[in-house]
């Protein structure tokens, strides 16, 4: 089978909801040349983007805007390389923007600390603007228990999934295989998958 090219599909939602067990599954399928590029952010595809990765997820952080900051430049870092696979073979993200937004701006509640919303959200446009994606599956049902996955972060993306719900489908709780198969069907159906 084969992504359409310039498809961008998202996997988003909570931590520990499936995305990057559903990203691996389909990164293990067959795809035709030029296959899909298969992203998870913010830890890319550079030496510097994953040493950032690895740091902001053990090394101890005070500031909730640093942490952003800090994906938002992995976003940034990798920008070019998500425009060159797209327009090739597509690509499919796990994470983008949303948990920027979800877990930043929501909950860790920045517009509190003093964060004017409008350069908060012009960086990530600055990033992000020409790359809009062609379909976002929200995970939205943890499989496993994690602190971060508080009602803010719940309620951010619910959020983001009614502000671009012609693009949004949530993805419902089920095992690996039944899910990988909805997705595949989601991607059918929206025209953004084809069988050679």
């Amino acid at each position: 089978m084969r992504l359409v090219p310039g498809t961008l599909v998202v996997l988003e939602g909570l931590d520990r909801s499936g995305k990057s067990t559903q990203s691996a599954a389909l990164a293990r399928l067959t795809w035709a040349d030029p296959a899909p590029l298969f992203m998870h952010l913010p830890s890319g595809r550079s030496r510097f983007t994953e040493g950032v990765y690895r740091l902001t997820e053990q090394a101890p952080i005070s500031s909730p805007l640093a942490r952003q900051l800090m994906h938002l430049a992995c976003h940034a870092e990798n920008i070019d390389a998500v425009s060159e696979a797209r327009a090739c073979g597509g690509v499919v993200l796990d994470r983008w923007w949303w948990s920027t937004v979800a877990y930043g701006w929501y909950g860790a509640r920045l517009a509190e600390q003093g964060l004017d919303k409008d350069s908060f959200f012009g960086m990530i446009d600055l990033v992000w603007s020409r790359q809009p994606a062609d379909v976002v599956f929200l995970f939205t049902t943890p499989h496993e228990t994690d602190a971060l996955n508080r009602e803010p972060v719940r309620a951010g993306y619910r959020r983001l999934a009614a502000e671009h719900s012609t693009t949004t489908v949530e993805v419902p709780s089920a095992d690996p295989a039944a899910t990988t198969d909805f997705l595949l069907a989601a991607l059918r159906e929206r025209g953004l998958l084809t069988p050679l």
